[in-house]
C-alpha cells in the first residue's frame, strides 16, 4: 500500500503556512498593536504576575495554522493505493480512437432518427458508439494490457499499458468530443504515439487497433512513415474504418421561436480506405470496415482471438481509498477549539 495525492500541486499552498506563522509570532514582520489604554508608567505593569493564561496565548494561533495545514492536505486528496501484482498470459494492445469532428456523424437515415426520437431515444454518434464498444470490449478482457491514444488535429496519450480496467473504463466514460481540437485527422501521429507506447513491451504480440472514420488531415508524421516505424518494432496495425459511405447526418443547433432547436443536416466526409489498407499491409495487420457498433465489436474480437499470449506481470485491481475526511474533521475540531479558547479562557477586555 502506498500514499498518493490526486492533486499534488495543491500542496504548494503549504508554503503559505510558515509565512503566516512569521507574521503572527514575529512582530518585526507586522505592525505592532497599539493598546487600548496608554500608561505613563508601563514598567509598573511589567512587574505584575500575568498568571497561567499567558502561556496559553499562542495556542489559538497555533491551532489555526495547524487547521490550515490539514485543510490544504485534504484539498490535495490523499489516497491509500493498493495494487495487486499478478502474472498472467496476455497480449499488449494499444487503441487509437479518432476524435475528429466527423465522429459526431450519425450513421442512420432521417426516418430511423425520427423513429428513435419518437420513442424517447437519442441516436448515438460514431464516437459514442465507438466508446460503448470499447467499454464492452475492455469489460471482456482479463489478462491483456491495454493502452490508448486519442487523436484529431494532434494525438495524445490517454493512458499507458495497464491491467487496471476500472480506471480505463472511467477514463473512457469521461471522454467527450471537443476535449481535443477536432480540426484534423492526424492518423500518422496517432500510430506513432501508440507505437512509442509499445516500444518497450516484452510480449510476443504487440498490436494497434486504429479506429477512424476519415482520411488523413494534418499531423507532422505521415501515416506510412509511422507504419514503417511500427513494422520495425514488430507492431501489427489493424485499422478499422467506421461509418457508412455517402452522406450522413450531423446534429446541429439552430435558433427557433422557442429558443434553440436540435436538428440534423446531411454531410459527406472524405474517407481513404486505400491508405488504411496500405498501413495494414505494411505492418502485417489487416484492414476492416464496420458500418455500425455491432460490426465494430465483431471486428475487434476477430483481431484479438488470433494471437499468442505471453506471460506478463503488472498491477491489477488497483484499489484507491480516499483519506481526506479525517483531515477535514480534525481541521474543524481545531478551529472549534480555537474559537472556544478565544472567547472563554483567553477572552480579552471588555
Amino acid at each position: 500500500m502506498s500514499l498518493e495525492f490526486a492533486y499534488p500541486w495543491v500542496l504548494a499552498l503549504l508554503l503559505v503556512v510558515p509565512l503566516l506563522a512569521a507574521w503572527r509570532f514575529m512582530p518585526r514582520f507586522r505592525r505592532k498593536n497599539v493598546g487600548t489604554f496608554v500608561f505613563s508608567r508601563a514598567a509598573t505593569f511589567k512587574k505584575l504576575n500575568r498568571g497561567w493564561r499567558r502561556y496559553l496565548e499562542p495556542v489559538p494561533d497555533l491551532l489555526v495554522l495547524i487547521a490550515i495545514t490539514l485543510m490544504v492536505v485534504a484539498l490535495a486528496r490523499p489516497q491509500a493505493v493498493e495494487a495487486e501484482e499478478v502474472e498472467v498470459e496476455g497480449i499488449d494492445i494499444y487503441l487509437a480512437l479518432d476524435m475528429s469532428g466527423s465522429m459526431q456523424a450519425i450513421d442512420k437515415d432521417m426516418s430511423e432518427v425520427e423513429a428513435m426520437e419518437a420513442r424517447g431515444d437519442k441516436p448515438k454518434s460514431r464516437f459514442e458508439s465507438a466508446v460503448d464498444v470499447l467499454q464492452e470490449f475492455i469489460g471482456s478482457r482479463k489478462y491483456d494490457r491495454i493502452g490508448m491514444v486519442v487523436f484529431a488535429k494532434n494525438a495524445f496519450l490517454q493512458f499507458p499499458l495497464t491491467l487496471d480496467y476500472n480506471t480505463i473504463d472511467g477514463m473512457l466514460d469521461r471522454l467527450k468530443l471537443g476535449d481535443i481540437d477536432p480540426g484534423g485527422t492526424a492518423i500518422g501521429n496517432a500510430v506513432g504515439r501508440a507505437v512509442a507506447g509499445l516500444k518497450d513491451s516484452d510480449t510476443k504480440t504487440k498490436i494497434l487497433i486504429l479506429i477512424t472514420d476519415g482520411d488523413r488531415r494534418g499531423g507532422n508524421i505521415s501515416p506510412m512513415q509511422a507504419a514503417q516505424i511500427a513494422k520495425d518494432l514488430d507492431v501489427k496495425v489493424f485499422p478499422i474504418l467506421v461509418g457508412k459511405d455517402g452522406p450522413t447526418l450531423v446534429p446541429v443547433r439552430v435558433p427557433s421561436f422557442f429558443g434553440v432547436k436540435n436538428t440534423y443536416r446531411q454531410q459527406k466526409f472524405p474517407i481513404n480506405p486505400e491508405l488504411l489498407e496500405k498501413i495494414a499491409d505494411k505492418t502485417d495487420g489487416e484492414f476492416y470496415r464496420a458500418t455500425d457498433a455491432k460490426g465494430l465489436e465483431e471486428r475487434i474480437h476477430t483481431i484479438l482471438d488470433r494471437f499468442e499470449r505471453t506471460r506478463i506481470k503488472d498491477a491489477s485491481n488497483v484499489d484507491k481509498q480516499e483519506l481526506f475526511r479525517p483531515f477535514v474533521i480534525w481541521a474543524l475540531v481545531l478551529l472549534a477549539a480555537q474559537m472556544t479558547l478565544r472567547y472563554t479562557l483567553l477572552r480579552k477586555f471588555p
